[in-house]
Formats: C-alpha cells, structure tokens, sequence
C-alpha cells in the first residue's frame, strides 16, 4: 500500500479538508496512507522540525496530489515542494482549482496533463489513477458517486471560501524564499547523492546475484524502508491466489494446517485442489500450500523472507511500526497483521 502526499497551500485549507474526505470516504484511501501538513491527525507530529518533517514524507511518498490554485503559486514552500516531485520524478497528479484555467499554469507544470476539480470525469479519472498508483481496494463505484456527488455540491461555496486578495506581505515572503531557496538547495544535493547512488546499484547488477543485490540494498535502507519492501513483495505475491490459498497460508505461518469449515469452504478447496494449488494432509480434513505450484512457492519464499527478518529486526523498528500501527504488534502469525498489510 502507497503513500499519498497532499501538496496545498495552507490558505487553501476549506477545500482540502472537503478533498481529503472525498479521498478518504469517497476513493477509499485509508487515513493512516494521507499526509497533509495542514490537517490534525494527517500532519507533522509534535516536536518535529517543519522543514525535515515535509522532506522526510515527501521522500516516502508513492504519489503526490497537488492542488493547483491562485494560492499554491504565492506559495514558496508549494513551488518547494512542487520542485521536490520535479527532481524525485514522484507519481504527480495536478488537480486545478478555479478560477486557475490551463493558460494559469507555470513552471514545471506548463505542459502537463492537469486535472480539474470541478469536472465529473476529471474526478473518475483521479480516483482510477489514486486506486492503480496506491495499490488499494478502493470504495464501491455507487458509494463514490454519491461522495463526489456531494463534493461537487460543496465545492462553488468551498472554491469562493478560499478566493486568494493578493500576495503575502514582502518580510514573510522574503522569509519564505530565504526557506525556499535552502529547501531547493537541500533537493538539488538529494538529486545528486540519488545519481550516484543509481550508478552504484547498477554497478552491484553487474558484479553480483539479484539476491546478492538486495542483501546490499537492505543494508543501506532504513528498518521501515526494509520492512515495507518485504511486505509489498509478500502482498503481491498474495494477490493472484484465491482466497482459500491465502488461508492455507496464513495458518501455515502459524506453524499449522487450514481445516476448512462447512460444506460451502470445502467446495472452494476443492477447487483449489484441482488447479494444484492446495494439497491435502494424511487425515484428509485440512490442507496446506502446496509450494510445487511456482505461484504459491513465490508466495511462500516471500512470507518466509519477510517471516525470518521479524524474528530478529533492527533495534528502532519495534518503535516505528507501534507508533505508525496505533500499538499493534508486527507478528505475522497473528490475523490482525495479515487484514492490516497482506490481504
């Protein structure tokens, strides 16, 4: 599951609470995925540095929404953070507030495909493209009609609300540029450390095995960074096998076998029994994975990885997964765990 970056000015805060309900109630992006420096719970924590806090998000985002408004341009930290997605080359959907019209769109965005706000089938195409780039379930298409429905009701009053009278006294703006400028300073050093990086990693390619490789690349990444790239390869190699499979899986790494339960589960095992991808115990009354199948062995070596780094990970993950987990536990024998990251 990605990470979606919210680029706004703060001026614009009326529309992107509505924005972020449509996303959240409406798409179906899960809260805990939304970054939005202007909103409680979705923000920068208490005691953090501003700047660092909005680098840091930035750099982990899968994708960035940015409203486009009369605002966002008088905006040193949204031209900041707007040249921070230009250099990272980050996913970027530009969504266009009025009364900004495609001939109001400078910089790095002149040329780009925008997206209107104020346009049903602009909305249909942000919430295919949050679902795709995300990699989420996303809502009902009824429930997101009716959401964008009302949105579009709100949004005359919420674009008038937030109508930008002119620019920021010159000593703020002098101080956001001086902000602006070092933050721009910081992102071209990024750009740089990021190409050598690249020819390190394409170096390895050549001299190494692909899993010599990704040792290497887990030695230099961050416990989260680690954590979230085991989870993506266990979740997409969960994804193609049917549901009965992933049970069998799931009760595997808890050390056990699947006992199906009513005639209904055990006519969905035999499906599965048929394609090869389950296997029956000796009893004949549960099943386990059957690892011969090269879908469900990619789903096990994954699991198995993912498994073996839990039992003994770095000494500052326990406290960044029970801060970002709202104190759960990151044990993959438990259900919890699997409903939060796997299926």
């Amino acid at each position: 599951m990605g990470k979606l970056f919210i680029s706004h000015a703060v001026h614009d805060k009326a529309l992107v609470e509505s924005v972020v309900d449509l996303l959240e109630s409406g798409v179906g992006v899960p809260h805990r995925s939304i970054f939005c420096s202007s909103l409680k719970g979705l923000s920068i924590k208490p005691g953090k540095d501003f700047v660092d806090s909005i680098r840091e998000n930035l750099d982990e985002a899968t994708c960035v929404v940015a409203l486009i408004s009369e605002a966002y341009y008088a905006s040193a930290f949204c031209m900041c953070e707007l040249g921070g997605v230009w250099l990272q080359s980050k996913s970027f959907l530009p969504v266009l507030v009025p009364p900004l019209d495609f001939s109001g769109l400078k910089a790095v965005l002149s040329g780009l495909q925008v997206s209107k706000i104020a346009s049903e089938e602009d909305l249909d195409e942000l919430r295919d493209e949050l679902v795709e780039r995300l990699d989420i379930e996303g809502h009902a298409t009824p429930r997101w009609n009716s959401k964008r429905k009302a949105f579009l009701d709100e949004l005359p009053a919420k674009v008038k609300a937030i109508r930008f009278k002119g620019p920021v006294p010159r000593p703020a703006f002098e101080k956001l540029e001086k902000e602006f400028n070092a933050y721009r300073e910081e992102y071209g050093a990024r750009e740089r450390e990021i190409d050598q990086l690249k020819m390190l990693f394409g170096d390895l390619k050549k001299a190494k095995d692909p899993k010599s490789v990704a040792k290497i690349v887990q030695k230099h990444s961050s416990s989260a960074q680690v954590f979230e790239s085991l989870i993506g390869a266990a979740a997409a190699a969960l994804k193609p096998l049917p549901e009965p499979v992933c049970e069998a899986l799931y009760y595997r790494e808890r050390r056990d076998e699947y006992f199906p339960e009513g005639r209904e589960a055990w006519a969905d095992v035999r499906t599965q029994l048929e394609y090869g991808l389950l296997e029956l115990n000796s009893n004949e009354n549960g099943v386990s994975p059957r690892a011969a199948n090269p879908k469900v062995k990619r789903a096990v070596t994954a699991l198995d990885e993912l498994f073996k780094w839990l039992e003994e990970p770095p000494e500052d993950f326990h406290e960044w997964y029970e801060e970002e987990a709202d104190g759960d536990t990151p044990d993959i024998t438990l259900r919890a765990f699997w409903d939060r990251h796997l299926v």
